[in-house]
């Protein structure tokens, strides 16, 4: 059973993820703007930083989508359920 302080600690935690996910896409698009050379593609100086960007930026990406989505979905969630 849920109370209504549990809800509104859910809530507050879904409002405070949803800048965490906008910092991440933010980060993601700059390091990809600083590896920019001046024709405007991207350059890595090996294979393996080449694999360990995208490994890292391709996990940063799909959590900050996931933490959208969860944030978003709880706050809807406790908008139902508070005018319901």
């Amino acid at each position: 059973m849920f109370y209504m302080e549990d809800a509104e600690i859910v809530l507050m935690f879904c409002f405070l993820a949803i800048p965490v996910a906008i910092w991440l896409q933010i980060w993601v698009k700059n390091r990809k703007q600083n590896r920019k050379n001046p024709l405007g593609e991207e350059e890595f100086e090996n294979t393996g930083r080449a694999f360990f960007s995208i490994i890292i930026e391709g996990t940063a990406m799909i959590g900050g989508l996931i933490i959208i989505i969860v944030a978003t979905s709880g706050i809807v969630k406790y908008i139902i359920n508070f005018y319901t």
